[in-house]
């Protein structure tokens, strides 16, 4: 008798009507499904995540009163809770992790997470920024459960499926890399414009409501909040898990006597035993050490952005916090836009490491400059700018060392480390907001300081506030500038004196293609290195990729009683044209 497959596992019988079906229904990905599934539907989730975690604290401190001169304990608590919330949250990330391997749902693995999510999320935003309680330990307790509701719960399921979707939505590596681009270029650019635009706005709100801050945050959050739902709806839609569907008769399945229907890959070390690998590797230490020092100090940055702009770029100019973050925002970060633009070409004629000095002597310099002089705007911004385009040359730069370090413990121990160096990597970018929100905390609490008090209306109608102590005002300036020094010269000294694994890296690329091909040769099969591979698969991909359109063409013109050889000549001319005007040199692969 043959066996039944049943499908068992989480969301097993959920949104199984036609009705919740993705709308994209092309094999291949659509500019459609990149605009609308990568960039405009994310970006509801990412604007929340961007305000939650550059305004939070300072709603905290300076809206709702969390600073030590109302109650002695509540120092301890804004330096404790957020390290501890995110260590709950990198548990949380596991946890979702095993949730998702084990979802079974007919429209795939991490899609109906997506919109799952997106109410929780909303409500998780609003209780952040609407506290209907006055004393502070009730306070305290709201804050602890919205805070952890959202980061924890909510937006750690719609952030691990968004991650994924990108690789799920095709073998193809052109397609994928272009949805994964899209999604990088939202998570950036995106959110930095937030970072411009979003002060103007609550600075409008706060005003329309008579000057009642509270309400002024109450009211944006909720319509950040409330924007996302829809828009989250948009991502679901408009995206496909190919991948998933692929493997649909794998993944998830059992028969009738409960035997798993996946087959058998071959086994990977445990993670007990690639850190075991890991540890006996320099570089490999480094590498983690660097960036989760980078993430912590990063993060202060962003977090002091806003009490940076209202006490010190101007000085006491508290008032006007939101106009100046904008135009400071707007005018010492803007060189940053070339500076992209030149950081590949330079990386190819100078070398990563190389860029990396040069980008860690800019940061340093460029913050020292700013830091000395407080209260002075255009060196500010001078400084500001010359640190950003400093920092491109190292953040941008130092991930790509991941893989290097992966092969370097490979190459010395013989153990492949992805699993281990990935996690390390994402638990840094959890953790490392927390324990940044807790350190600047500390920094103000120590500091002395207090629940801004205004004490009057200039002839301009802008209020203003009495004076921070210098010590609380001298700490925000550096944890906003020093922050950048510290970033500069830990950088600076690495690369010069510890991190010279790029002149090792042909040596080991060689030895471990060697490795591969003994391997392969005792196992009596024939090795192709992993570029060759690579260029098979992908013209392959496209092979097929060019099957699908000529197929899904010939259905769409015997569907409208169009000529099919004319529409196909419009799309082989339009892709002539393109191909022309690309720079000479660059490989054209043709179909």
């Amino acid at each position: 008798m043959n066996a039944v497959k049943e499908r068992r596992g989480l969301l097993a019988n959920a949104f199984s009507s036609p009705k919740w079906n993705s709308r994209i229904t092309s094999a291949n990905t659509t500019k459609k499904e990149m605009w609308l599934g990568y960039v405009i539907g994310p970006y509801g989730m990412l604007l929340g995540q961007s305000v939650v975690n550059s305004y939070f604290n300072q709603y905290l401190t300076d809206i709702i009163g969390f600073t030590v001169d109302r109650a002695a304990w509540i120092a301890t608590f804004m330096v404790l809770f957020p390290v501890i919330s995110k260590i709950l949250d990198a548990v949380t990330n596991m946890v979702m992790c095993w949730v998702i391997d084990h979802t079974t749902c007919r429209q795939g693995k991490v899609r109906p997470w997506m919109i799952i999510s997106a109410p929780v999320v909303a409500i998780s935003i609003i209780l952040m920024f609407w506290i209907p309680v006055s004393n502070p330990v009730a306070q305290a307790v709201w804050v602890v459960i919205s805070y952890n509701l959202y980061y924890c719960v909510a937006y750690t399921m719609w952030n691990m499926s968004k991650e994924l979707s990108s690789a799920l939505s095709t073998r193809n590596v052109n397609q994928r890399k272009n949805n994964a681009m899209a999604d990088r270029i939202t998570l950036n650019v995106g959110t930095g414009l937030a970072s411009i635009l979003f002060p103007m706005v609550l600075s409008a709100a706060t005003a329309a409501l008579n000057g009642d801050n509270a309400k002024g945050y109450f009211v944006c959050m909720s319509a950040i909040a409330l924007l996302a739902i829809p828009l989250a709806f948009v991502q679901y839609f408009y995206t496909r898990e190919r991948v998933t569907e692929e493997r649909r008769n794998m993944t998830g399945i059992k028969d009738s006597t409960g035997k798993s229907l996946l087959t058998e890959s071959q086994r990977e070390a445990s993670l007990l035993e690639q850190l075991k690998a890991c540890v006996q590797d320099k570089y490999w230490i480094s590498f983690v050490l660097v960036m989760i020092v980078q993430q912590i100090l990063a993060n202060m940055r962003n977090i002091s952005l806003v009490y940076y702009s209202g006490w010190v770029v101007q000085g006491n100019a508290y008032g006007q916090f939101a106009t100046i973050q904008a135009s400071f925002q707007m005018i010492a970060l803007s060189p940053m836009g070339p500076g992209i633009l030149l950081l590949l070409p330079l990386m190819k004629k100078f070398g990563r490491r190389t860029c990396i000095w040069g980008g860690s002597i800019l940061v340093a310099l460029g913050s020292v400059f700013a830091f000395m002089n407080a209260g002075s705007r255009m060196m500010i911004y001078i400084g500001t700018a010359l640190g950003g385009i400093g920092n491109i040359g190292v953040a941008y730069v130092i991930t790509s060392y991941m893989g290097d370090v992966i092969d370097h413990v490979e190459w010395k121990t013989g153990v492949r480390c992805d699993g281990l160096t990935g996690g390390f990597t994402s638990a840094s970018m959890m953790i490392g907001v927390g324990i940044a929100q807790g350190l600047f905390n500390l920094g103000l609490m120590l500091s002395g300081h207090t629940q801004p008090q205004q004490i009057g209306i200039s002839t301009d109608n802008i209020p203003l506030y009495a004076d921070q102590t210098a010590a609380a005002t001298t700490w925000i300036n550096f944890a906003y500038q020093g922050s950048y020094i510290i970033i500069g010269v830990m950088m600076f000294v690495v690369f010069l004196f510890i991190f010279d694994l790029e002149k090792y890296l042909p040596k080991v690329s060689k030895e471990l293609q060697e490795r591969k091909v003994a391997e392969c040769a005792a196992l009596g099969i024939e090795y192709i290195p992993a570029d060759e591979q690579e260029r098979l698969e992908i013209a392959e991909q496209e092979r097929l990729a060019e099957e699908t359109r000529i197929r899904e063409l010939k259905e769409r013109c015997a569907r409208k009683g169009l000529d099919f050889e004319t529409e196909n000549n419009k799309v082989l001319s339009k892709r002539a044209k393109k191909e022309h005007r690309r720079p000479r040199g660059r490989t054209i692969k043709s179909r």
